[in-house]
């Protein structure tokens, strides 16, 4: 097998490997949105965003910031190893986000490691926060996938509600671990 080079359509981050992952290992998008880097192309290049969505990616942009300072909370304050590895690889998933969403907006990405938010102590009930998170998440994004006129801005909003799922998933699994 031959190594390649992948970029992804969403965030745009690059991944070298012999074979395509399921998930981009930067934003978590699904596979779909991950191609050969010789048939990527910047998708941002030129976008011009109607007022609806640039209200939407700034109310995202806010979500994200957020989403990443708590799961960095979380995992400082993790009892679990399994819990507090999600809920770091969450903090760094969500700045992708950000990261992703600015790119969007035309605009530097803020400096997220300076924000603050409050979590528990305990692995249950920040899970429980998480999911809550989430499920903020993905139904604002499915609601601004929505509301998008442009095909791009839909796409990433339609590539985040899959993402936020998959994060949810991963909190339902935790918890049934946990309190099992």
């Amino acid at each position: 097998m031959k190594i390649k080079v992948y970029r992804c359509l969403i965030c745009g981050d690059a991944y070298v490997g012999y074979g395509k992952p399921t998930n981009c290992p930067f934003c978590g998008a699904h596979d779909q949105y991950l191609v050969e880097a010789s048939d990527w192309e910047d998708r941002n290049k030129g976008l011009s965003l109607s007022n609806v969505s640039r209200k939407n990616l700034e109310k995202a942009l806010e979500l994200e910031i957020s989403n990443s300072a708590f799961y960095r909370c979380a995992a400082q304050n993790a009892q679990d190893s399994v819990v507090q590895a999600m809920f770091k690889a969450l903090s760094k998933v969500e700045a992708e986000h950000a990261s992703t969403i600015c790119k969007l907006l035309g605009i530097p990405k803020p400096d997220i490691s300076k924000v603050q938010v409050n979590c528990s102590k305990s692995d249950v009930e920040n899970l429980k926060e998480s999911q809550e998170r989430e499920t903020r998440a993905s139904t604002f994004y499915a609601r601004a996938a929505e509301e998008a006129v442009e095909p791009r801005v839909k796409e990433v909003f339609s590539a985040l509600v899959e993402i936020e799922k998959d994060h949810l998933e991963l909190d339902h699994e935790q918890l049934a671990r946990l309190q099992g």
